[in-house]
């Protein structure tokens, strides 16, 4: 693949990121999103011929509240992108790919940090997700570009295990729209919260929507092992 320098994706992140963290409002399921369908039982569970690889890091609390160490499962021959500021592991031929797959962690209460008020926090954020994957350009001033809607097929959308919840997406957009700006994609959202705790990890992942078959089930697996 020809090698060319990431871009468009970081500044797709960083505008991703920013939305979902600082939504603080649910709403009905946004037009053009799916529910969760049978064909991906299968990426419950991780792909026994798939290697995931343990790592531990620091993430800081939010409010200035410390910090916390974090246990992780990542894909063999992934590694840390410093580049970011954020904590971000990607594969070590990330350059290669004009859309790299990556998966992010990070810590926030997503609204009042009362330990009481973070379960519902985490439900308004994932709702804040589907919103925001479903309308690609917000508020541009370009009534054209904010008429855009991308078709958000849901793959996954559960609770698992008492303290953990996850959300896995198809990203997909009408033909005639350009590939390179309106990417194809997957994306898996995995929150984390203990009971008490006044904050959740958040992890992240995602990849280009041609490398479904060989990644979606060892991210969700990797985003599914996130504890701390």
């Amino acid at each position: 693949m020809t090698k060319r320098v990431p871009m468009i994706y970081l500044c797709m992140l960083a505008l991703t990121t920013c939305l979902f963290l600082l939504t603080g409002c649910g709403g009905d399921q946004a037009p053009g999103t799916d529910t969760a369908e049978t064909e991906v039982e299968a990426s419950k569970e991780a792909d026994p011929n798939v290697t995931l690889q343990e790592e531990s890091f620091v993430l800081e609390l939010p409010m200035n509240k410390g910090v916390r160490t974090v246990k992780a499962q990542i894909p063999q021959e992934w590694m840390r992108n410093t580049d970011f500021g954020s904590v971000v592991f990607q594969p070590e031929n990330k350059d290669d790919f004009f859309y790299p797959p990556m998966i992010q962690y990070t810590t926030t209460c997503g609204g009042s940090c009362e330990a009481a008020a973070i379960p519902a926090n985490i439900e308004k954020a994932i709702q804040g997700i589907k919103d925001t994957l479903t309308r690609p350009n917000i508020n541009t001033g370009d009534a054209e570009l904010d008429a855009v809607r991308a078709e958000v097929k849901v793959l996954l959308d559960e609770r698992f295990e008492e303290d953990g919840w996850i959300l896995a997406a198809a990203v997909t957009y009408a033909e005639e729209l350009s590939s390179a700006r309106y990417i194809p994609r997957i994306v898996i959202h995995a929150f984390r919260h203990h009971s008490g705790d006044e904050f959740f990890i958040q992890t992240t992942a995602h990849a280009s929507l041609d490398q479904k078959d060989a990644l979606l089930t060892v991210l969700t697996a990797a985003c599914r092992a996130t504890n701390y």
